[in-house]
């Protein structure tokens, strides 16, 4: 049997500049993070440890996390780490990955393809890395094709599934699944989708490719646990994969009505209630929405330090006032003018879109008129 550990898009020294004084501290977690997985592949006693890209920042990157990196991969030698590049972090000259020296268990996927061969294991690696941050065609067109006599075939890329459902990123090295079933792996290891999600083959209906994700949340749309994956590959060619949760913080998104509220100290009640059973390490990120007094606008400031008690707290007050808007219609007045207005363009919207425009356009005058009333 072959195990190995499967991780991708950690982004040392990412920017993240939401967090301004937090920085230096979310930073540590994220080495923390890479010494949790580096305790993985020993406990499990991994083959290989694989890491599919945007691991050290290519610009921001710092030669200490560099040297933190080479010092991590050499506490679990002879283990192989092989690394295929991505676009935050390609193989270039003046790279970290090319000007320090680094330990001799680790194997650097280049923009011409590789192929690591470890006849003990009776297994090959190959790879492939991003030579600079923009790769807009199929890096699998110039695989030169599988080693003949290995029982087992791995892959580590950094790359695009195309026709992924709700895809937000760049189809940067877009390659598609028939693309990957042809390369004959028994397994596909990707990154640059920080969204856990794997491929089946369509003949074997097994996993063929996985994203695992990011392993710690960096913006709000990462939340949850984060997790690395865990293969078993057995000498059938059949292979398991499991989610190892590695992450020091879970991003937690909650959204809180205002149940019309009409002082901070109400909200702050009803925001108790449904912050209470989130871990205080978390980094939290909170959309106020629903109906509120009119005269009561949350002074957002006040509600941080109310919850300071979080790692890190954002709060979006989406609220609306409980505005009588058909009365102020019928009155006639600026604000009334300025309502009807809205009303007729969310009317005659010729689209969904522009329905929902409009809409949020009222929304945000009733907020601005609620603002005003005392």
């Amino acid at each position: 049997m072959l195990s190995f550990i499967h991780t991708a898009d950690v982004h040392l020294d990412a920017p993240l500049h939401m967090l301004a004084d937090l920085y230096e501290l979310r930073q540590d977690d994220f080495r923390r993070t890479l010494q949790t997985i580096r305790d993985l592949v020993a406990e499990k006693q991994a083959d290989f440890w694989l890491i599919a890209g945007d691991l050290l920042e290519y610009h921001g990157g710092r030669r200490s996390t560099a040297m933190f990196l080479r010092d991590l991969f050499a506490s679990i030698a002879p283990i192989p780490v092989c690394i295929a590049p991505g676009n935050h972090d390609p193989w270039r000259p003046d790279s970290f990955y090319q000007t320090l020296e680094w330990p001799g268990n680790v194997y650097w996927f280049t923009p011409e393809w590789g192929a690591f061969e470890f006849p003990e294991k009776s297994c090959v690696v190959y790879g492939w890395g991003f030579g600079q941050p923009h790769v807009y065609e199929s890096p699998l067109a110039s695989f030169p094709g599988k080693l003949d006599g290995y029982r087992h075939h791995l892959m580590v890329l950094h790359a695009s599934v195309l026709n992924r459902a709700g895809d937000e990123h760049q189809p940067y090295a877009p390659v598609t699944l028939q693309e990957l079933v042809e390369t004959g792996m028994d397994y596909v290891a990707l990154g640059h989708i920080h969204k856990p999600e794997q491929f089946v083959h369509p003949q074997t209906r097994q996993p063929l490719a996985a994203y695992p994700g990011s392993p710690e949340g960096l913006t709000s749309k990462e939340a949850g646990e984060r997790s690395v994956l865990y293969g078993e590959l057995d000498d059938a060619g059949r292979l398991t994969l499991q989610a190892l949760p590695v992450c020091q913080r879970q991003v937690r998104k909650v959204t809180i009505h205002a149940a019309g509220a009409e002082t901070t100290e109400q909200l702050v009640e009803v925001m108790n209630a449904q912050l209470a059973e989130i871990a205080s390490t978390d980094l939290v990120y909170v959309t106020l929405t629903g109906e509120r007094a009119a005269h009561f606008v949350p002074a957002i400031s006040v509600l941080e330090q109310r919850f300071s008690r979080f790692f890190s707290l954002a709060i979006t007050d989406e609220t609306w006032p409980d505005i009588d808007a058909d009365k102020l219609v019928a009155e006639g007045g600026v604000w009334g003018k300025w309502l009807a207005k809205l009303a007729e363009a969310e009317a005659s919207a010729r689209n969904d879109e522009e329905r929902e425009i409009a809409r949020l356009a009222r929304q945000e005058a009733l907020a601005r008129i609620g603002g005003s009333i005392r």
